[in-house]
């Protein structure tokens, strides 16, 4: 729990260090930023310290972690309390104190602080069921990237499974937990399941915050919530009345909705618990939309109390905070990128007003800069994709029900009421037709996203297999699927209006059809949970001693590699402290989803090569994949031959290690090391021999 606290203390540091400044960019929000004011201050701040690193040449540390913050504080901070002539805690008091804020400011604060809390230790009880890195999911790559991070010298960050080369995948969202792990001085093994936590509670916040925006009413913030993380899809309806059964709920399914394809909703991928892209990418985007609403609607009256007019440089922060946050997007997982600028400007375009060409160019502006600020991070991205192709098979409609099946009963059972709800409705404000223009704007682009997947696919490495539109569903699916939560929140609170009387049918309708939305989406949470949790005993219940303990709560995430491979772990330990910066290693490669490159993975220092298939993937071909896995193969038979030699100084390799992997897959010709030379480290039959001892002796 020591590690839960301090994230909990950096990440709120980080919020309060840019709330004088989003209280002004946010101000047509209901609680003016504050609940997206965490995940934009962590952005920024770590943003500022990667680019400290980046400017020095130098690894991130904890103090250059805290001096950012700081920073970022003082920006802040002292403008506002100057301003006010007040200092300290007074200060701070007097931003949320200030009488232009709405009464009902205290209450949404309340409120988010009570779901990023309560979200925190839900996701992490949650997480620590589920603790240690091992190869059987992306976890493992997650890892390596992570302990790269951490051992970068500066940017661009070079790739863990790829030595020479920089990282051809995306990475901001592992820069993120790096600096996370800093800040807090913590060790990352035991940092890992607070950094899994973290952005759902982000996203759970986030979600709350448009919530509130589109309906003005904390409980509008709650179904948000509640629909962008907390529900399920209707896959269980395949698996029949029989999944309802103790033990008999398949979880993992529910991913795979449509066939041949992933469907991961937010809740389905807090249970697989990968600290992927696409996961540290999803508070980021809420807070980004949160922005464009800032962009897109007019700020009220009192916003601005007591210092006249709009600051002529509020429209230049606010797009500067959406270019820092779409960059950040961009660098973390690029595919949200087009989505979430697309968005932007089809909910500026139904904004009313007179300003509308203004705001589109200010989503243009804000896109165009989002690229130079993040150049350290994108340096070396290789885009995966080849072009478009055109869907052969589509989706059945019974697929897209399970996929979208919460939704698509709102809309089918609800939306006759919601009609005559809005037509009822006596002369609407402003506010109130602003809300509902982006609450259509959300579900259009939802259901636009939806419908990409049926006509056309990113083409990529799966594109002449069965798997071809896998990861464009993939992708785009949990996009809609966090756009028509938000939408659907302002749809469920008209649902909701007050009942007149008893005898008002429309509005007690309208409460059935939420009970049955609400109910068909809490079916996976309540028992994909549950079953999730009985995989997860039984699978600690069938190993033994260290192994079953690295599984338990409680475990740090390294617990079972040193359990299953102790004297790889020593190794890796020994590599970790001694390698230098820019130094590599050799060991064993070969299938992915096995402990294939587990060197380099819990050290952070590269390897010639880690799973081959993953970096074909990023860099789009199999050659250079090949030519490196052929000359690992000749460095372990041919030990000290020069032309083994010779490979190894072309990779910058200056460790070879000799453990059981190697020797499993290489045959007897890996002990001839030690006739070379003497390991440098040794332990419980696993050796790290110096790349120039081994190649001198074979000289002589």
């Amino acid at each position: 729990m020591s590690e839960l606290l301090r994230a909990y203390v950096i990440v709120s540091l980080c919020g309060w260090a840019v709330f004088p400044m989003v209280r002004r960019l946010l101000a047509p929000l209901p609680d003016r930023g504050y609940a997206v004011g965490r995940c934009f201050g962590l952005v920024l701040i770590a943003w500022v310290a990667w680019i400290l690193a980046w400017m020095s040449g130098r690894a991130l540390t904890t103090p250059l972690a805290l001096g950012s913050l700081v920073l970022v504080a003082a920006a802040g901070w002292i403008p506002s309390l100057l301003k006010r002539r007040r200092q300290g805690i007074g200060g701070a008091l007097a931003e949320l104190s200030a009488p232009g804020l709405p009464r009902r400011l205290p209450a949404f604060i309340a409120c988010t602080e009570a779901l990023f809390l309560l979200g925190m230790l839900l996701f992490v009880l949650l997480e620590e069921r589920n603790p240690a890195v091992d190869p059987d999911s992306e976890r493992f790559m997650d890892y390596a990237f992570l302990r790269a991070c951490l051992r970068s010298p500066g940017l661009p960050l070079m790739d863990p499974w790829f030595a020479g080369g920089q990282a051809a995948y995306y990475h901001f969202g592992y820069a993120l937990v790096a600096f996370l792990v800093r800040a807090c001085g913590a060790d990352p093994a035991r940092m890992l399941g607070s950094a899994i936590a973290l952005p759902y509670a982000l996203l759970w916040t986030g979600a709350f915050a448009i919530g509130v925006t589109l309906t003005g009413r904390a409980r509008g913030g709650i179904w948000a919530a509640f629909l962008a993380l907390g529900a399920g899809n209707l896959e269980w309806l395949r698996q029949g009345l029989r999944a309802l059964r103790p033990a008999a709920f398949d979880w993992f399914a529910s991913s795979r909705a449509i066939d041949g394809t992933i469907t991961e909703f937010p809740w389905f991928s807090l249970l697989w618990g990968d600290p992927h892209p696409y996961v540290m990418a999803m508070p980021i985007l809420v807070t980004a939309l949160a922005f464009v609403l800032a962009v897109t609607l007019n700020a009220p009256a009192h916003a601005d109390a007591g210092r006249g007019a709009e600051n002529r440089f509020i429209p230049a922060g606010r797009i500067a905070a959406l270019a820092l946050l779409g960059g950040a997007v961009l660098a973390a997982h690029p595919w949200d990128y087009p989505l979430l600028f697309g968005s932007a400007l089809l909910i500026a375009a139904c904004a009313g007003g007179r300003h509308r060409t203004a705001r589109i160019g200010s989503i243009l502006l804000a896109a165009a800069l989002a690229w130079p600020l993040f150049i350290p991070f994108l340096k070396g991205l290789a885009l995966g994709g080849h072009g478009l192709g055109r869907v052969a098979v589509r989706s059945a409609p019974g697929e897209w029900f399970m996929a979208y099946g919460p939704f698509v009963l709102l809309l089918c059972l609800g939306g006759p009421l919601l009609l005559r709800t809005v037509r009822d409705r006596p002369g609407p404000g402003e506010d109130d037709r602003a809300a509902h223009r982006a609450a259509v704007a959300f579900g259009a682009c939802a259901l636009l996203t939806a419908l990409f997947c049926e006509v056309a696919y990113v083409r990529d490495l799966f594109a002449p297999t069965p798997l071809a539109r896998m990861n464009t569903v993939f992708k785009l699916y949990r996009f809609s699927w966090l756009l028509l939560a938000l939408a659907s929140s302002l749809w469920i609170e008209s649902l909701l209006g007050p009942v007149r009387s008893r005898l008002d049918v429309r509005r007690w309708a309208g409460r059935a059809v939420v009970a049955l939305v609400v109910g068909a989406a809490l079916v996976y949470p309540v028992y994909g949970t549950a079953a999730w949790l009985r995989v997860r005993r039984n699978e600690a219940a069938r190993q033994e001693g260290a192994a079953r303990a690295a599984l338990l709560p409680g475990a740090d995430a390294e617990a079972l590699f040193r359990a299953r491979l102790p004297g790889d772990a020593d190794a890796a330990a020994f590599l970790a402290r001694s390698a230098g910066g820019a130094e590599a290693l050799v060991e064993e490669t070969g299938e992915p989803y096995t402990w294939s490159s587990r060197i380099s993975t819990f050290s952070g220092v590269p390897s010639v090569l880690g799973w081959g298939n993953h970096e074909a993937i990023w860099r789009g071909g199999w050659d250079e994949i090949q030519k490196r896995t052929a000359d690992i193969v000749l460095v372990y038979t041919r030990p000290g031959s020069q032309e083994a030699c010779d490979r190894l100084r072309r990779y910058g390799a200056r460790w070879i290690v000799a453990g059981g992997l190697e020797r499993l897959r290489y045959g007897p010709s890996v002990d001839d090391f030690g006739r070379l030379a003497r390991p440098v480290f040794a332990s419980k039959g696993t050796a790290v021999y110096s790349v120039d001892d081994v190649c001198a002796r074979a000289t002589r």
